[in-house]
């Protein structure tokens, strides 16, 4: 144990359950180390012989996207199965629950079957040919009053960003290309943030909303406080920066997928990443 120094993955060997550690920083006494299971743990070198673990055996995703010591606190740090002790009270049928369904589920579904026909690929691809601009934005401020995502002062800016021919037709461009362009992931999500940019958009809920509300499969719509809170409480590092941008983002998916591996080890079965951000979102509620 004397030899651990920080970065060292370890176990501790009267304390399974506590899983894989990273050794956050080192005394001559003691060694800091954050536990997949148990949070942040202060140890005496002299009381306990940590094991450490290498190879295949060191690797955690929680470990390698882990807070700054600087943000981490032992009293918020949330496993996922204590977090899914926490959602049953409420829930107790799980994602089945109807009351899940009702107060989580229903309006994110609602719009993703509108978006999935008012604004699929064939339908935008036809309306923007046809220079139909202003359909196209009528669209997608309709599938936006379906969901329950945007603050009412949010939803009055998107939908009055979206009233000049000239607004409509960069956003209806843009929203095509993000939701079913060619390019990268990475490059259609910046494009759009241009685009929002321009338009004085550029907010989190605005950049993220359309591509989890049409693909909720495989993408987040990022709420900052609410995802910051939960984050933190998950010790996963987002890189949270207030103006969107494509780290952040990506960091927000892995926890996300992240998550979702923990549920379904755990016997839950999370239907899409709205399932999953509805249980994300309910750590941050403690």
């Amino acid at each position: 144990m004397s030899t651990l120094t920080s970065g060292d993955r370890v176990t501790h060997p009267n304390q399974k359950e506590w899983g894989l550690g990273k050794v956050l920083s080192s005394t001559p006494d003691n060694l800091d180390v954050f536990f997949v299971g148990a949070g942040r743990k202060r140890l005496s070198r002299s009381f306990i012989k940590l094991e450490k673990a290498e190879g295949a055996d060191s690797r955690h995703r929680l470990l390698d996207n882990l807070i700054e010591t600087s943000a981490m606190t032992s009293d918020d740090f949330v496993t996922v199965p204590l977090a899914i002790e926490r959602f049953m009270v409420n829930y107790p049928d799980g994602f089945a629950d109807p009351g899940f369904i009702k107060a989580t589920r229903d309006a994110n579904i609602r719009g993703h079957k509108f978006c999935a026909q008012l604004l699929s690929q064939e339908e935008l691809s036809r309306l923007i040919e046809e220079g139909c601009f202003e359909a196209v934005c009528d669209r997608a401020r309709h599938v936006e009053s379906t969901t329950n995502l945007l603050t009412k002062s949010d939803r009055k800016t998107f939908h009055e960003a979206l009233e000049l021919p000239a607004c409509q037709k960069l956003f209806s461009i843009a929203l095509s290309d993000l939701l079913y362009g060619t390019e990268s992931e990475e490059a259609r999500f910046k494009h759009f943030l241009r685009t929002l940019g321009i338009l004085h958009l550029n907010k989190w809920p605005f950049a993220t909303l359309f591509s989890f509300i049409r693909h909720p499969q495989l993408h987040a719509f990022v709420k900052p406080t609410t995802t910051q809170n939960a984050a933190k409480a998950l010790c996963w590092r987002i890189n949270y920066k207030p103006e969107p941008n494509w780290k952040t983002y990506d960091a927000v998916l892995r926890l996300y997928n992240y998550v979702r591996t923990n549920l379904l080890e755990e016997g839950m079965m999370p239907r899409d990443l709205i399932d999953v951000q509805s249980f994300i979102w309910s750590i941050s509620q403690k």
